[in-house]
């Protein structure tokens, strides 16, 4: 009998630990930035010193780019996803050749779209600002091009 009762402590002891480690891991979990993108806007206004108002415009320059990105992908993945489902029905290679042709117009217009995003950032820079802008443009390239700083390791041996 005393070693059920063990058991049962046990148990109970186990399921309070496991109980709190959930709670514990929720409770600190980092919080999602409030605006993605390559660095954040807190990192952009860091790099190039705007003050309060230029950070405002920032903002909103980077919510309209954000969107009209959004609007291109969703366009791309309708176009992409019948695409590749074209292996299963045995679609004509015309229909796919349009399909490309299209999703080829929709990444240059995403290229457009992020160019003429980073030459509105630059006409609201004051000329001292303007020194920090290569450094924001290649910040943001890195995140957008998903460079890699540093070589990954290389793989485990067996």
């Amino acid at each position: 009998m005393k070693q059920l009762q063990f058991y049962k402590y046990a148990a109970l002891g186990l399921l309070i630990l496991n109980l709190s480690m959930i709670t514990f891991f929720f409770l600190t979990k980092p919080k999602k930035p409030l605006h993605p993108g390559p660095g954040g806007p807190e990192k952009a206004g860091d790099i190039l010193k705007l003050d309060d108002q230029q950070t405002e415009r920032f903002l909103k320059f980077a919510e309209r780019h954000s969107r009209q990105i959004d609007i291109v992908d969703m366009q791309q993945r309708k176009l992409l996803k019948p695409y590749f489902k074209s292996i299963i029905t045995g679609e004509g290679t015309e229909i796919n050749d349009n399909r490309i042709e299209q999703a080829l117009q929709l990444e240059r217009k995403k290229i457009e779209s992020t160019y003429s995003h980073f030459g509105d950032i630059k006409t609201l820079l004051k000329s001292e600002q303007q020194t920090n802008f290569e450094k924001f443009i290649d910040h943001a390239l890195g995140k957008i091009l998903k460079e890699q700083r540093k070589p990954p390791p290389p793989p485990k041996g067996r």
